[in-house]
């Protein structure tokens, strides 16, 4: 399994996890284990409507969700860096990162409910990037919101 690398200077960056999604993942992860075990052990018991095959499904799903829930909870969604922000989209981080300098930054705006992040390149907020926080804790919002103010501040 992949594993988070070690970082250089870990001390000089903030990172933030998928942890929110991850949650919801797990959820799913434990509803679709409790069927499979349920409709496994009604078979077993030879119920006439129920087959030995039935469970499967939901143990294959149950087996692609583990992995998957484990992968958000434990690498990052947004870091800041000394150099700037790195966003890792869900599918193929390594390929897809995208790493957005502090110099190209105008503004940062968060709406009302820190669920929509919009970083501004110009003053005219005609360019830029829009992300969602769904993905990161509600306690964890306030932070990002405090530490993205601050370094444009500076």
């Amino acid at each position: 399994m992949a594993t988070p690398k070690d970082i250089a200077e870990p001390h000089k960056e903030l990172r933030f996890t998928r942890s929110a999604q991850a949650q919801g993942f797990f959820v799913v992860t434990a509803v679709a284990f409790a069927f499979g075990l349920l409709i496994g052990v009604t078979a077993l018991m030879g119920h006439p409507n129920f087959q030995w095959w039935m469970p499967l499904p939901f143990f294959l799903l149950t087996g692609f969700l583990v992995p998957f829930s484990m992968r958000c909870a434990r690498h990052a969604y947004l870091i800041l860096t000394p150099l700037g922000i790195e966003v890792f989209p869900l599918l193929k981080p390594e390929k897809n990162l995208n790493l957005i300098y502090w110099n190209q930054l105008h503004s940062a705006d968060f709406n009302d409910d820190l669920t929509l992040l919009k970083l501004h390149f110009d003053k005219e907020q005609t360019g830029g990037v829009v992300l969602s926080l769904k993905p990161i804790q509600e306690k964890q919002r306030p932070l990002l919101k405090k530490a993205l103010e601050g370094r444009l501040k500076e």
